[in-house]
């Protein structure tokens, strides 16, 4: 420069000005003065003049509850909805019975950031039902997921610890037919993204077992939902996160099904909404999708596992695990729906065109009854629960 020029920066967006074409603005309670370009000087008086017209919201004072009264309206609110028997809290240590008191903070994670996770198990004839291989699919949900455990050291500690919590609710329920779900969440403490600051929670609900529906028993409908498939992670993972899974049963509800058929992006079948789907083909293969990108069924490992006894039956030629084409499974003699331990649902007519006779067939009402006798008379996937006389 052929004559020293003063520079100062622009208090608003750093930007390097002269003195020259810079604002001197005072700062009554600053030791030094601050210097604004034009550019800034345009924009915070825009700014001023946006905020001077914003519109004045005046409301009425909300009215602050105590707690006598909070528990008096939640009681009026909860008493129509679903009755849960009993729930534990780590939080609290112990087993509530009060319906008012089942809560969960909210700033707690699950409900924050969908940063959980839960599994099921059934209660049958006063007995724990699947218990293991339910915990041992959260447990393996927890470390993807990044969970910390909520007990012990090691997965099997925790995975014993949970089994008699669980059971612990379950006995002090008094249901001998019962649902039971339990979810592991980072826990509750901020609004943060990050569970850095929470504490790792363990809750357990207890209801009454659902009885199935007799008409979908005799055969229900079925339709093909155009909806994307969650990522590899969260498809495995049994996460709290089931937004896509609502939306495909919404979607097969509103044509008169029930919860929806999805189909990869190479035209082969994943699952449905909260089942896994299994087909019985003209040549008596009964065949089901892999879980490589779908979650792993209890019920599905379960019908693949009993169906050693239609082999010998002579029901069934041949058993496997391969993935399905929309093709292929479209042309199928029969095909059902199963999730929940026992809950199977016959598939007769799919996108409004029946499936193979369009009734009920013999390898879905022999997988129905010896999934049933499994679960009330087996010993291998049991607890016996003892209970206070």
């Amino acid at each position: 420069l052929a004559q020293a020029v003063s520079f100062r920066f622009c208090w608003c967006c750093d930007c390097c000005i002269t003195l020259d074409f810079a604002i001197e603005v005072s700062a009554p309670r600053a030791s030094h003065d601050f210097f604004v370009c034009l550019d800034s000087l345009v924009l915070c008086s825009a700014m001023a003049e946006q905020a001077a017209s914003a519109p004045r919201l005046e409301v009425k004072m909300a009215e602050k509850i105590d707690r006598a009264s909070f528990l008096q309206k939640m009681e009026e609110v909860l008493q129509p909805m679903i009755d849960i028997t009993a729930m534990y809290s780590s939080l609290v240590g112990g087993v509530i019975t009060d319906p008012v008191l089942m809560t969960l903070p909210i700033h707690d994670h699950a409900i924050v950031r969908g940063h959980a996770c839960f599994d099921t198990c059934s209660v049958v004839n006063g007995r724990l039902y699947r218990c293991d291989i339910h915990l041992d699919r959260h447990i393996a949900s927890l470390g993807r997921a990044r969970i910390p455990l909520p007990y012990g050291t090691d997965a099997e500690s925790c995975k014993a610890a949970m089994r008699e919590i669980i059971a612990q609710t379950v006995v002090a329920s008094g249901l001998r037919e019962a649902n039971v779900r339990y979810y592991t969440s980072v826990g509750p403490g901020n609004f943060s993204i990050l569970p850095a600051g929470c504490r790792t929670a363990f809750y357990v609900v207890i209801y009454p077992m659902t009885p199935d529906d007799p008409e979908e028993l005799k055969g229900a409908k079925e339709y093909t939902v155009d909806l994307p498939l969650k990522p590899g992670l969260l498809a495995t993972t049994k996460s709290t996160n089931y937004m896509l899974n609502a939306l495909t049963a919404m979607s097969s509800k509103e044509r008169g099904g029930g919860y929806g058929i999805l189909v990869d992006a190479e035209g082969n079948i994943a699952e449905s909404c909260i089942m896994n789907c299994v087909f019985i083909t003209k040549e008596k293969k009964l065949v089901t999708p892999p879980f490589d990108n779908i979650l792993a069924g209890t019920t599905a490992r379960k019908i693949l596992e009993l169906s050693d006894v239609l082999l010998q039956e002579g029901l069934l030629t041949a058993v496997s695990q391969e993935s399905v084409s929309l093709e292929a499974a479209k042309a199928s003699e029969e095909m059902l729906i199963c999730s929940g331990d026992t809950h199977i649902v016959p598939i007769v007519q799919w996108d409004d065109v029946a499936v193979g006779p369009g009734v009920v067939g013999p390898v879905s009402k022999r997988l129905m009854e010896l999934v049933q006798k499994d679960a009330r008379e087996g010993t291998k996937d049991h607890y016996e629960l003892v209970y206070p006389a």
